[in-house]
């Protein structure tokens, strides 16, 4: 079975190199997905994406498709009446992808676009229920640190404590300037929605937390929060320090930083009546502090390799498409909540740290 793709974004997410872990080598990797053509609103970037992307005859079987200049059969909406073509994975600004998802389910393309969901609930809201009424085809967003072995395996030691939640906290630090390949997307230097890199790398961390805390049967309930500019040019702010409450009265700090090169790193640490479990991605370890046998204390490291994720959640959204069933790590509705938890912390720093209580919506 091979399944028509369609790659609608051409930027350095798409295509990261010289690591193989993004949309394209993920695409090809696959043994259901065959990439039939790429979108991008130029010309020279959908086709500067091809040539180099593929080598001598490959790159002839891929089309490209743009915008401008405008091309009697090389717009978007051509691209979209393909039958060859039954799904698309879209990978663009964040403040463009509503209207390519709701382009692409209209014209029953299954779809699966970058986290996160959409730019603020509003717009999620209104595509999950325009999505909701278009029959057979699938919509997921990709959020790659669902897909991380090592989250789940956290999560795995936290609920086999069978404990009670104390404390948590989340510590995300890294530093963007022009050396990053990001920092020159112009989306990401003059964004037009909520929270800048703090919306776009948070709903990450949100659902890393979500995932561990879920281990204990827990959930985000309110935040009061503060936000702040360390550097000018990671327009609007790129700090946040945030108190998260959860549904069961514990409360925990979220702490996430793109603006201070003195300290980097990242860490998830969930505090239980049994034990203490700290998780650090990036440092590929599990570190676990629990009572043996004997009633003591006792310190042990678990490795926990890296992996990016983009490739495993492309293969799922083919295995999907495949079995007609969408994979839960796509859900929209994990995005969804991903989305509510950052919202209401930049809502909360909008507001001078008053408190904001997440809604949850009603059936």
């Amino acid at each position: 079975m091979s399944i028509g793709i369609a790659l609608l974004g051409a930027g350095v997410f798409a295509k990261k190199e010289p690591e193989p872990t993004e949309h394209l080598p993920a695409i090809n990797s696959s043994e259901l997905f065959t990439l039939k053509a790429v979108y991008s609103r130029s010309q020279s970037s959908a086709e500067n994406f091809v040539s180099t992307a593929f080598e001598g005859e490959a790159c002839k079987d891929i089309d490209a498709y743009f915008d401008s200049p405008s091309v009697q059969s090389k717009s978007l909406d051509d691209l979209l009446r393909r039958s060859d073509i039954a799904a698309v994975i879209i990978a663009v600004a964040i403040d463009v992808a509503p209207v390519l998802i709701k382009k692409a389910l209209a014209a029953g393309k299954h779809v699966l676009s970058e986290k996160p969901i959409a730019p603020d609930l509003n717009i999620a809201r209104s595509l999950v229920d325009y999505s909701q009424g278009i029959k057979g085809a699938l919509w997921g967003v990709g959020e790659n640190f669902r897909f991380w072995d090592s989250v789940h395996r956290a999560a795995k030691i936290i609920k086999d404590l069978d404990a009670n939640l104390l404390t948590f906290s989340v510590a995300a630090f890294s530093f963007t300037d022009s050396r990053n390949p990001f920092y020159h997307s112009e989306w990401r230097q003059k964004p037009t929605f909520q929270g800048g890199y703090l919306l776009d790398g948070g709903v990450h961390f949100v659902a890393v937390l979500r995932t561990l805390l879920g281990a204990l049967g827990r959930k985000i309930e309110s935040t009061s929060a503060y936000t702040m500019s360390l550097q000018q040019n990671l327009p609007p702010v790129d700090t946040i320090h945030a108190i998260l409450r959860t549904d069961n009265g514990r409360s925990g700090s979220y702490i996430s930083s793109v603006g201070t090169e003195a300290k980097l790193g990242m860490e998830f640490e969930i505090v239980t009546d049994k034990g203490v479990i700290t998780y650090r991605p990036f440092e590929m370890k599990i570190l676990t502090k629990l009572k043996n046998q004997l009633d003591k204390w006792e310190n042990q490291t678990e490795p926990a390799p890296l992996m990016w994720g983009v490739k495993e959640e492309v293969a799922a959204f083919a295995e999907s498409i495949a079995t007609g069933r969408l994979d839960s790590r796509l859900s929209t509705s994990e995005a969804l909540e991903d989305l509510r938890v950052m919202e209401a912390m930049l809502m909360s720093a909008e507001n001078g740290g008053r408190p904001v209580t997440i809604a949850r919506d009603t059936a």
